[in-house]
Parts: structure tokens; C-alpha cells; sequence
């Protein structure tokens, strides 16, 4: 029987060799960005090339030179090299190795009549050829040198799209054998069987999935395995053809009699010497593990969340509810939609007032808000996070549950933490003086710039200071980010120096990018001597918008000299962005995140036969209960019957409990434990101590998320159901914020006065970052229900609400009943109803199982012996032996 393990060059990305990351000897191929600014330039007639290394000689290693019978040189456009009818590019190259032969490729969009290729040592010819056709043309050539030089010359009009010299992967001596794609056979020993442990789901090991592997193995020194490891046992080795690094994935297969038995990766663990004998230690391992490896030390930091910046105000956060906010970049990862980013209302601090009139306009007795933060953080949707993470992977993943449309409907708080704002990039707060006058600061009849005078500018005032992009000659602020916010207390002192009393009208003026104009608080003062211009402004600008104080008067009016005029501005970026993204959830890893939901749906992730790369995550139901690809294969022959031995499930545990991260610090969640004797909201203990030789307790944690407890803002405002996410101290009585565990909650939609779903009360929103404040009559609710109140029945209906805790708890009310369509009844209930059924046995049998019943076989079949039906859990594969199979007997 034939065993053949293949890999695959470390740069394979399923295309094509040309893509190759092996030791390059060109520099500047494939983009060509120093051709157009070569700095030598060579008209040659006669024998173009050699005449051509003479003019410049000596020549600069690894530089592209340009030679032309005429005006007309090779030139660079859109990452394309173009040339003419005689017009050529050179390069010295550097590094070759006398006697190895080098492939130059060329990637030719355009090649009418045929393109040219030399090899020089100097000015000496060692090699010519030709290259006819579109498409990737190559050629060899021996290096007579360490430095020869290659030249390249239109016949014709030609277009290159890449130029690549790489030692040759082919050898004389058959040290590699090269199939499709740069694709190696690996030398084995003689006769050696690579044993595989074959495997999707550890049926006795709840909460894991354990993946296919192989146990390690060894590889022998041949010549064609050290020219594919690259001798890497030699500590002075230098980089040849393969290049292999093993801190790079290796992609593999197995193959049995043409058969492939393994698709995945391979890893090199260590190089033994045994009495000079080396040989190399590795291991195959599947895409799952190969992701969980990939993602581990990555976290929510490594995601450049550029595209989703946007203003923080009172307009997007509304926005986010229905239409989407408004994003201050385009998107770059084409997986934002207006649903990616949301603000529902979250009782974040627990510092929400009961308005009584007498500061602003908010209705007495309702809600009244003193900031944004009080209730409003961003959410990100989940499925937009989990999209993120593949994409910067080599991965890609299918997976029906995360397109259905509850799944869509869940998001994860990206709160910023405690009390604090989002992050301000340009913060500022000062009081500028204005000094003496200045001529070109007299108002005459038109609008003029009233002045900042700072400190160090000729008339300036000690105690003054210069306030972010303000130009001290024009007198005008310039931005130069998006969302800088202004927040502007100011006092102009105003004289007429005519002696005639005037009137004086003052304002100041916003102008956008676009040209836009617009005034504000504009002001009319009648002057005797001098006149105050006095106010409060609040404006946002974005990049390249100006704002300026102005005033005009018929009369010619200065600023007072005697009589100070100052403002006080605080100038912030109110932009949500990457780092106030960050700010909480930065440190939250890829992979905790992946593995949390995955805990929290019971997922199941396998190979897709079809690609290598494409991981399927569907949850158990999906993949062993109700598979409709599944298969039912009788496997009677290819055992001895006979020796049936069927053994109960002994080591299961007496109880499991579900559960979610414990946060300490949350009151809410901390008054219920208290309540109810220590039971975790959201929580749900599977007891088996009917089975009495049971025993032990396993927690089943879906981390890095904690447990939400949703409930009426206060409790006059009934329908305000609201989640409680903020701390208590019960020493001076006083709540706050705190950096809590991540949370994953349901998007329930806006509650409204006008459907009736909201009519407790009005809440007051403040003015802040630039738009204006209201009593809104409505909000979104996230919960951890599909429903507010719920919808149950007896016995449960599809149409029922679903709840993504684990278990029934009691809710706070009037929220309404707890529903049966939990995570532990849906997800995981009927693993466990197989799992601790007293008619469920494992059995270990040897099976003669062919590489053909290897290739074919799906885990979600199952298997028919003797009549009976099994499921299989795992397979123990060695090649030309008999394999270990392990059988679940499915009651």
C-alpha cells in the first residue's frame, strides 16, 4: 500500500506558485516602484544590453536600469511595467549560488511579439532566450556568478505584471518531486504507517471538541527532507529553495492508495540526532486547532475598528435604532452595515435623576439624564465581530446558526468602562487676553476677526495660551480631525473709537469644507463707549471646517484695550473610535470570545472536505441529530461480532452546572444570588444523582461573558425594562460604573409611546456634544430575552420566547414568566439526553477499516453492527493495520 505525505509551500494560498514567499532575488518586481524614478537612464544603439552594462558600470546591486535605442523607456503604471520595441529593464542581482539554477518568471498581461531574456556575468553573455504568450511565462538559468546580471527586452509592445527569480525547485538529483502548486512528497521511512486519532466531538468530555490529529513521527534526513526543512538542523545554514520557517503553518494532506485520509497542517516539533542518525519530529493537526492556535494571543486590540468610528451624540445614538449611525469612514472590510454598531438604554451607573424643573425643561417627576453616558454605549453585533476575526485569518468558516435572524440580533457591550466618556483625542481648556490693539483688527463697515492675543505674540498677555488650530494670524480655528468639539464661554469687550454711539453686531461664524456658512448667536449691541458680547457656544467641526468670532459696525470699533476680553474653550474629539472601542474590550481575546459563544450554543466546528480552509460550526443538534447529510453505514464485516463489549458511561459526573462569569461587582446580579440562596441568574444545574454511582460536579463556563439582569429603571416606571449593569457601595450608599465582564444581549427593538410599548414616562436626554436636548418618549431595549414580557406556553411553542441564558430563573417583574427556550433546552439538553441514558454504552472494537472508509467517512453518520445502531466518537487510524474505533450506542 502507498502512503504519501504531501505539503504544501508555506506562501500556498490555493492559487498559483508565482504567489511564492520563497528567498527572492529581484528586488522591486512586483510593484516596480523605483522604475519611473531610476536614476540612470541609458540611450544605447548597436548592441543594446551589453553597451547598456558598460555605460553604467559598475553597476548597483539589486537597482533597476532602463536602456532605450530612443527617448521612449520602460515606465511603471498601475503597478504594470510597459515597453516598446527595443526598450529594456536590468537588474544586478546579489546572493546566487555558482552553479544552482534559478527560474525567472514573468507575468505578462501584454506580449505581441515576444520578450527577450539575457543573462550577463559583467558584460559577458552567458544566456539568452525567448518568451512567447500571455500569461506566467519562465525560463532558467545556471548562475555563473553571485551577481549576475538579467536583462529583459521588448520585441514588441509588452505589459509586465511581475518580474520573480527563485532558485529552482527541481533537481538533478530528485531531492524534491514537485506536483501541482508547489506541492512536496515528504520521504518517509520504509514502511512507515502514520498513526491518526480521528475525531469531532469527545463524547464523554463535555464542553470540548476535541479535533483529528496525529501522534507525532518521524521523518528522516534525506536528502529531499533537508532541502524541505531547509536544513534546519544546521546552525549555519543558509535559506534555499523551500525556505521552511516553523513558526509558519505547513499546510498537508495524507493520502493512502490515492485516498486522502488528512487534511490540515503540519508541525515541526523538534530535530532529534540519535549517533548521527537526525531525523525530524512532527506532527499532523486539523483547521480548528490550527484557528484556536492562530487566535490565541490575539485580542479585540489586533481589530483596527477604523470603519465604525463615528460622532458621539444624541442624533447617532438615535440613529443607531433604526436607520444606523453615521460613520466618519468608509468601510474597508465590507462586513458593516447600519445594524453593526447600536446604543440601547443601559442603567450604567444608577445616577439617574428624578427631574424636578427647576434646571432645564425636563418633564417633573420622569427620568432625567445628566449625561449620555449614563445610559448610552456602544454594542457591536456579534456576528460583525466573528466575521471580523476570520477575515485577518487564512480561514474562512460556514455556518447556517450564525446567519439565522435571532443570531443576527445579538450583540456584545463595547462599554468604555466606569464613568468615563468616550476617549477625547485633542482635550483642551483655557482663558486667553486680548492686548493691545492691532490696525488690521479694526472693523470698518464689514465683518472682522475679533483676536487672540497668546502669550509670546507681541502684545500677548502672560497668562495667555494658544488654543488648538487656532491660526494667530487670521484669528480662525481650522480642524483638522473629524468630530472636534467646542465648548466655548466667551466675553468680547468692545470700544468705539469714533466717539459716535453705533451699533454693533456680533456673531460667530461656522463654515464647513463644502463652503457652507452658518452664523451663531448672532448678537446686536447699541454702543456708547465700550459694549460686552457674552454667551455660551457649542459646534462640532470636522476636518477642514473654520469657526471664528466676528463683528461688524458702521463705525470703526476695536477690541477694548483696557478692559479684557477673554473665552474659555474645552475642545474635544467626541468621535467613538478605535481606542474608546478599545478602551474595555481591548483586552479581551479573539479566541475566549470565539470559544464563548461556542460554549453558549454547544457549537460544533469541523473540516470541510471541500476546503482545507473552511471550518463548519453548526451547533451538536444540528451536526449529529438532525443531519439530513448524514449516512448509516453497516460496518458488521469488518468486525468480529463476537467479541462485542459494551461498557456503561461510568465516568459521566454527578452534576453540571452552566453557567456565566461571576461579576462581583454587579449589583443587580449580586442582590438575586442573595435572594435565592446563591443561585446565579442565568445559571442551570443538570442533576443526575437519580444515576447513585455518579459522582462529582463540573461548571460548563461560558467565558469571557457574564450574566444580565434586566428590570424596570425604577420602580414607578414599570415599562422602562432596562438592563442594570453598575455597582453599589453599601458604606455611603452611592452606585457607580464599573469595567464589567463583556455581555451578550438580544436586540428587543424600540419601545415607543406611539405602539404603546412604552408609556411609564418620558426620560429627559441633555444637551451635549453639539445637539440639542428632548424628553424622549422612546428607547431601544436589549435583554437577554427575544421578548419584553415574554411569551410562554404549556407545553413550549416554537413562537415562544427564547431566553440565551442557560436556564429558567425567576424574572424580574412585570417582565414576565421564564421560558423553556433556554440555552441548556435548545443546545444542550438533548446531548444530555443521550449522554446520561441508561441505555447508552461505549464500545472499542477493531475495525478493518480501508483508507477508502477513512476518506468517505463523516462523523455525523452512524454506524450499523450486528443490527444496532452506534454513533462513532473517535478513530484511531494506523495504515495496513486494524483501527481502533470507539462506538457510542445510541439509545
Amino acid at each position: 500500500m502507498s502512503i504519501q505525505l504531501i505539503i504544501y509551500p508555506q506562501f500556498y494560498d490555493g492559487t498559483n506558485p508565482i504567489s511564492a514567499n520563497f528567498t527572492q532575488f529581484v528586488v522591486d518586481g512586483i510593484n516596480f516602484n523605483t522604475v519611473n524614478t531610476s536614476n540612470s537612464q541609458v540611450n544605447v544603439t548597436g548592441n543594446l544590453v551589453p553597451t547598456a552594462i558598460n555605460t553604467v558600470s559598475p553597476m548597483t546591486l539589486n537597482t533597476w536600469y532602463r536602456f532605450s535605442p530612443n527617448a521612449n523607456f520602460v515606465s511603471e503604471s498601475s503597478g504594470d511595467l510597459g515597453m516598446v520595441l527595443g526598450v529594456g529593464i536590468m537588474q544586478k542581482l546579489s546572493n546566487l549560488i555558482v552553479g544552482v539554477t534559478y527560474d525567472i518568471i514573468l507575468d505578462a498581461s501584454v506580449n505581441a511579439s515576444g520578450i527577450n531574456f539575457y543573462q550577463y556575468n559583467g558584460n559577458l553573455i552567458q544566456s539568452t532566450s525567448v518568451l512567447i504568450g500571455t500569461g506566467l511565462q519562465s525560463v532558467s538559468f545556471t548562475a555563473s556568478s553571485t551577481d549576475d546580471i538579467i536583462a529583459i527586452q521588448s520585441i514588441g509592445v509588452s505589459q509586465i505584471s511581475s518580474i520573480s527569480v527563485q532558485q529552482s525547485v527541481q533537481s538533478p538529483s530528485g531531492a524534491i518531486q514537485l506536483l501541482g502548486n508547489g506541492q512536496l512528497i515528504v520521504d518517509l521511512y520504509e514502511d512507515e504507517d502514520i498513526p491518526l486519532t480521528l475525531s469531532v466531538d469527545e463524547f464523554k468530555n463535555v464542553a470540548e471538541q476535541v479535533q483529528s490529529y496525529s501522534k507525532a513521527f518521524n521523518l528522516p534526513a534525506t536528502k529531499r527532507n533537508n532541502q524541505i526543512f531547509d536544513n534546519i538542523f544546521e546552525v549555519t545554514r543558509n535559506t534555499n529553495s523551500f525556505v521552511f520557517n516553523p513558526y509558519v503553518k505547513t499546510q498537508c494532506e495524507l493520502k493512502q492508495d490515492g485516498f486522502i485520509l488528512f487534511q490540515g497542517y503540519l508541525r515541526l516539533i523538534d530535530i532529534q540526532d540519535k549517533l548521527g542518525e537526525i531525523s525530524y519530529n512532527v506532527n499532523l493537526y486539523s483547521e480548528a486547532i490550527a484557528l484556536a492556535d492562530l487566535l490565541e494571543n490575539k485580542t479585540f486590540n489586533d481589530i483596527d475598528f477604523t470603519e465604525i468610528v463615528h460622532a458621539y451624540n444624541k442624533t447617532n445614538i438615535k440613529a443607531s435604532w433604526s436607520t444606523g449611525v453615521t460613520y466618519t469612514n468608509p468601510s474597508t472590510s465590507g462586513f458593516r452595515t447600519i445594524d453593526t454598531v447600536k446604543y440601547p438604554f443601559v442603567d450604567w451607573n444608577h445616577q439617574i435623576l428624578i427631574a424636578n424643573g427647576a434646571f432645564n425643561n425636563a418633564t417633573p417627576d420622569n427620568p432625567e439624564l445628566t449625561s449620555l453616558e449614563q445610559a448610552f454605549r456602544p454594542f457591536l453585533n456579534i456576528k460583525y465581530l466573528i466575521d471580523r476575526i476570520f477575515d485577518a485569518t487564512p480561514f474562512s468558516f460556514t455556518s447556517d446558526f450564525f446567519d439565522t435572524a435571532d443570531f443576527k440580533k445579538l450583540y456584545m457591550d463595547f462599554n468604555f468602562g466606569g464613568n468615563e466618556i468616550p476617549v477625547s483625542l485633542n482635550e483642551y481648556a483655557g482663558t486667553w487676553n486680548y492686548g493691545p490693539l492691532v490696525a488690521s483688527n479694526i472693523g470698518n463697515g464689514s465683518f472682522k476677526e475679533l483676536r487672540l492675543i497668546p502669550f509670546g505674540v507681541t502684545g500677548g498677555q502672560p497668562s495667555s495660551t494658544v488654543p488648538p488650530n487656532y491660526d494667530t494670524l487670521t484669528y480662525i480655528i481650522t480642524a483638522t480631525t473629524d468630530n472636534e468639539y467646542y465648548d466655548i464661554n466667551y466675553t468680547y469687550r468692545l470700544k468705539n473709537t469714533a466717539g459716535t454711539p453705533s451699533s454693533v453686531s456680533c456673531r460667530w461664524l461656522h463654515t464647513t469644507a463644502g463652503g457652507v456658512t452658518i452664523p451663531i448667536n448672532l448678537q446686536t449691541i447699541a454702543i456708547s463707549s465700550n459694549a460686552t458680547y457674552t454667551g455660551n457656544l457649542q459646534v462640532t467641526l470636522n476636518t477642514g471646517d473654520t469657526l471664528s468670532a466676528q463683528f461688524n459696525a458702521s463705525a470703526i470699533i476695536e477690541q477694548n484695550e483696557i478692559v479684557s476680553s477673554s473665552a474659555v474653550f474645552t475642545v474635544s474629539n467626541i468621535s467613538v473610535n478605535t481606542a474608546t472601542l478599545n478602551t474595555l474590550r481591548g483586552e479581551v481575546g479573539q479566541w475566549e470570545f470565539l470559544k464563548g459563544i461556542m460554549t453558549m450554543f454547544n457549537l460544533v466546528s469541523i473540516p470541510d472536505k471541500d476546503n482545507i480552509n473552511n471550518i463548519i460550526i453548526e451547533p451538536y443538534n444540528e451536526v449529529f441529530l438532525n443531519n439530513s447529510d448524514s449516512e448509516q453505514l453497516d460496518w458488521t464485516e469488518k468486525i468480529d461480532v463476537s467479541e462485542m463489549k459494551l461498557i456503561p458511561l461510568t465516568d459521566l459526573n454527578k452534576n453540571t452546572i452552566f453557567k456565566f462569569v461571576e461579576d462581583d461587582e454587579d449589583y443587580a446580579f449580586n442582590v438575586y444570588r442573595n435572594s435565592l440562596s446563591g443561585f446565579l441568574y442565568g445559571s442551570k444545574r443538570y442533576d443526575a444523582s437519580a444515576f447513585t454511582i455518579l459522582d462529582g460536579t463540573k461548571e460548563i463556563i461560558a467565558e469571557p461573558f457574564a450574566a444580565t439582569v434586566p428590570k424596570p429603571l425604577m420602580s414607578q416606571f414599570y415599562d422602562f425594562i432596562t438592563p442594570s449593569i453598575y455597582s453599589y457601595n453599601a458604606d455611603d450608599g452611592t452606585s457607580d460604573g464599573f469595567n464589567n465582564s463583556p455581555r451578550i444581549m438580544f436586540n428587543n427593538g424600540i419601545k415607543s409611546a406611539s405602539a404603546g410599548t412604552f408609556t411609564s414616562c418620558t426620560y429627559y436626554i441633555p444637551s451635549q456634544n453639539g445637539v440639542s436636548s428632548e424628553n424622549a418618549t422612546e428607547f431601544l431595549q436589549f435583554s437577554h430575552l427575544t421578548d419584553v414580557p415574554t411569551i410562554t406556553s404549556t407545553p413550549p411553542l416554537v413562537t415562544d420566547t427564547k431566553d440565551f441564558h442557560f436556564g429558567e430563573c425567576q424574572l424580574v417583574q412585570p417582565i414576565g414568566n421564564a421560558t423553556t427556550n433556554n440555552l441548556f433546552n435548545t443546545y444542550w439538553l438533548p446531548y444530555f439526553n443521550e449522554l446520561y441514558n441508561p441505555d447508552t454504552r461505549t464500545m472499542t472494537l477493531k475495525v478493518n477499516l480501508k483508507a477508502g472508509d477513512i476518506n468517505t467517512f463523516k462523523f455525523y453518520d452512524t454506524v450499523i453492527i450486528k443490527n444496532r445502531e452506534f454513533r462513532v466518537n473517535k478513530i484511531d487510524y494506523k495504515p495496513n493495520d486494524l483501527a481502533t474505533v470507539e462506538f457510542i450506542l445510541i439509545p
